[in-house]
């Protein structure tokens, strides 16, 4: 009799995690953000990816693979923005130095040593 009552218990939790990972399956899983959502995402990510890898976490052979994969959604993504026209926010209007590094792309003003701009995306250096 045990056993049976076990046996229930066990299939019981079995159907119910069955259920519950099909309604998830259902959920949004970030396919319906914005081609700007996107990209910060993706930059974000290059930025958690560099972290990892320079603390070690990371093989190189892993970065590499990731890093280009992450770079090549991040430029994607900046080029379906700059074909809808949504860059993300403006820049503030200030009047930077005349010495001060700007992006070439939407001329925000850059702080210097950056890879990517901060505020379209695009990459700053030639290897980025």
């Amino acid at each position: 009799m045990t056993g049976f009552v076990l046996f229930g218990s066990i299939l019981l939790v079995l159907l119910i995690t069955i259920i519950w990972a099909a309604i998830r399956a259902g959920e949004d899983t970030g396919a319906s953000l914005g081609a700007a959502e996107r990209r910060d995402a993706a930059i974000e990510a290059l930025r958690d990816l560099e972290l990892e890898y320079r603390t070690g976490k990371l093989r190189e052979e892993e970065y590499a693979t990731l890093r280009a994969r992450l770079e090549r959604t991040a430029i994607d993504a900046r080029d379906a923005a700059a074909r809808r026209g949504t860059r993300g926010p403006a820049p503030e209007p200030a009047e930077p130095a005349a010495s001060s590094p700007s992006c070439p792309e939407c001329a925000a003003p850059l702080a210097g040593g950056e890879a990517f701009c901060p505020t379209c995306g695009i990459g700053l250096r030639p290897d980025a």
